[in-house]
């Protein structure tokens, strides 16, 4: 008997300056690690992620790390021009990287990306909340008007990393239940390739 349900793919993309933590938040939600001297991404990288929704639906996750580096901006807008989720990510500690947010990338989402697109604004590395430089309640404020969830994250401890991932995942699919799937291990993952 074939299974007439095919295996979905959804864009997502971290954009954000440079040292924010994108990078790093895709290795832990990967496979869970952490590397203090990250090195710069230029241009731009995609990982995937396979997630099962309502015990149901396969969906191919294509995560895309973007450089924050001001050289490297031209390039950025193709990788989220068929977007469907952006997620914008930025240091508590560093108030510069939350004010471009608001000043830069915000209107970069608005000008080159679908309609539709859903929207994340993640204040990364709340491991340091003692060093606190961007007000979680102003963040919050910014997320709301942009339509956006809001998600505190620390890619060092993993905190909240894949609850960002699975929300967006949720709102994407309107499923109820969403975990990540091994696509290895998956039987589900297996029948599904194999019609």
């Amino acid at each position: 008997m074939t299974d007439e349900k095919t295996i979905e793919s959804y864009k997502i993309v971290l954009i954000g300056e440079s040292g924010v933590g994108k990078t790093s938040l895709i290795s832990q939600l990967m496979d869970q690690t952490f590397q203090l001297d990250q090195q710069s991404t230029t241009g731009g990288t995609f990982s995937t992620k396979t997630a099962l929704c309502d015990n149901s639906r396969i969906l191919k996750l294509e995560i895309w790390d973007t450089a924050g580096q001001e050289r490297y901006r031209s390039l950025t807008t193709m990788f989220y021009k068929d977007a469907n989720a952006a997620v914008l990510v930025y240091d508590i500690t560093r108030k510069d990287s939350f004010e471009q947010l608001e000043e830069y990338w915000t209107k970069q989402i608005k000008e080159n990306s679908p309609s539709d697109i859903i929207l994340a604004v993640c204040g990364n590395k709340s491991d340091l909340v003692e060093k606190e430089d961007v007000n979680e309640d102003t963040a919050r404020k910014f997320a709301q008007s942009l339509g956006a969830i809001f998600v505190s994250t620390s890619a060092k401890s993993m905190e909240q990393v894949n609850n960002l991932f699975i929300q967006l995942v949720k709102l994407y699919t309107q499923c109820n239940e969403v975990k990540f799937i091994d696509e290895e291990d998956s039987t589900l993952y297996k029948q599904r390739k194999d019609t």
